[in-house]
């Protein structure tokens, strides 16, 4: 399981362990059961994440955190939305992007405020200014956030970046996750009360207005939101010429089984085999993952020669017993069975050796050997980045659009365990498999891949929802 399943374990782990504690975000928790609560992030983080201490010294992270151990123990009591506020931030120093910390309030990541949000969807355009794109202030669609209730928009986007779950130091990953969210994002870990909102806004000539926004519920937030991006959400192949092929890979999951996506792939590159195609365009943006195998069925389809997938994949326990607190954790059922499988490497290291993904691969009968072009982009996440990352190792292509969203060198995925804080009633999800691509030395550590030709969308191409690839559409390019 990889990041875009982790969701919907949570909403299981929902009603799993619907006893635990759903306490209002302005109702004041007890210090020494907010303590109890931090001790188990502790010892569970220690004991169980496979990425501790990868991209940073895990010092960095167990210091912060005994750091706000120290700041609750002294306070009588703290709300849980000032908890979430401060321990949130936190967990992103593990720099692990699929560890989850989610609220009990609300879907996934409405949770405070949900009444009153933002009235805004935003984009950053290629200047980097965070551009309204739709609002239900339509004077405000086509300029540029640069206060809301005074607070200048650079601060506003530090202080969400601090507080987005990233592999290593994408920037491209923190940034997609903020605009695909601002509104939920800003009223988590910044508003303040019910509104309404001053938001200072500037147009192209940066020409300066202002205008007072009454909030909205999450359901309205989301019909705003409908249809805001220009991407496909279903894997398809089109032709735009007689020598292009766009191969659109949305997603690496689907709902009729991994044989389906294969029946698909196994159809889509006898087509292409069949037009005699010269560039083929395989488009991952927005793509945050699915099931790791079928990232390395794809790549077989364009390899050029033998391959390697995963160098290996790391665990921290063998048996199921060894996983503390499991009175208050969700386990896959098959984590029992993962046992049988995994072996000490020459440094005392846990790995599991049963993955699909290890060992040698050959290319698929009449893979594609002609030019390939890559899409990507921040969300371009957890199975997608490893696809990139294998795919940029092997020299296969050229890579178009932002850094990917997930590290070159790998992640810490696969399956979880996932926590009910019994305090705050919080959940904690903890990968539990660390996965290393079989790639050469990394060019900038905790990166992802990154593009040879830099595009981001324009403020014409964002207001008018217009895809902005003319690079790789252009088999003159």
């Amino acid at each position: 399981m990889k990041h875009s399943l982790i969701v919907a374990a949570l909403l299981q782990l929902t009603l799993h362990l619907s006893t635990g504690a759903q306490s209002l975000p302005e109702k004041k928790l007890a210090s020494v059961a907010l303590v109890s609560d931090l001790d188990m992030i502790r010892t569970s983080v220690v004991t169980l994440h496979p990425g501790l201490g990868r991209f940073e010294p895990r010092e960095h992270f167990l210091h912060s955190l005994d750091s706000i151990r120290s700041v609750v123990a002294g306070r009588d009591s703290t709300t849980l939305m000032s908890f979430f506020r401060m321990v949130n931030p936190v967990l992103t120093k593990l720099r692990c992007g699929h560890t989850k910390f989610f609220s009990p309030m609300k879907g996934f990541p409405f949770y405070f405020y949900t009444n009153s949000l933002m009235p805004v969807i935003v984009r950053f355009d290629d200047s980097g200014g965070l551009l309204v794109t739709k609002s239900e202030y339509p004077q405000a669609v086509g300029k540029y956030i640069t206060q809301v209730n005074g607070q200048p928009i650079d601060a506003i986007l530090r202080a969400l970046r601090a507080q987005m779950f990233v592999d290593g130091f994408v920037r491209s990953s923190a940034d997609a996750q903020i605009q695909q969210y601002f509104s939920a994002w800003y009223a988590d870990f910044i508003q303040q009360n019910e509104g309404p909102f001053t938001v200072a806004l500037a147009d192209e000539s940066n020409n300066r207005t202002s205008i007072d926004m009454k909030g909205i519920g999450t359901e309205a937030w989301q019909t705003l939101n409908r249809g805001s991006s220009s991407l496909s959400t279903h894997n398809h192949l089109s032709f735009p010429s007689d020598s292009v092929a766009r191969l659109r890979i949305a997603t690496f999951y689907s709902t009729q089984g991994d044989k389906h996506f294969k029946r698909f792939l196994d159809s889509a590159f006898t087509a292409i085999d069949q037009r005699r195609v010269r560039r083929l365009i395989i488009d991952v943006r927005g793509n945050e993952g699915g099931n790791d195998a079928l990232g390395k069925e794809l790549y077989a389809h364009i390899a050029l020669r033998d391959f390697r997938y995963y160098d290996h994949v790391e665990v921290k326990v063998r048996r199921k017993k060894d996983v503390p607190h499991r009175d208050n954790a969700y386990l896959p059922r098959f984590i029992g069975l993962a046992r049988l499988f995994i072996r000490k490497d020459a440094s005392g290291r846990l790995q599991f050796r049963k993955h699909q993904n290890l060992g040698i691969h050959h290319p698929r009968r009449k893979a594609y050997t002609g030019e390939v072009v890559f899409l990507m982009d921040g969300l371009s996440y957890s199975v997608t980045a490893e696809f990139l990352a294998v795919a940029r190792h092997q020299n296969r292509g050229l890579f178009v659009g932002e850094e990917s969203g997930g590290a070159y060198q790998g992640n810490s995925s696969g399956t979880f365990a996932i926590y009910k804080l019994p305090a705050t009633g919080l959940d904690l999800g903890i990968p539990l498999a660390g996965y290393y691509p079989a790639i050469g030395t990394e060019p900038e550590k905790g990166r992802g891949v990154l593009p040879d030709v830099a595009t981001r969308p324009s403020r014409q191409d964002l207001l008018s929802n217009q895809d902005p690839d003319t690079v790789a559409s252009n088999p003159g390019n």
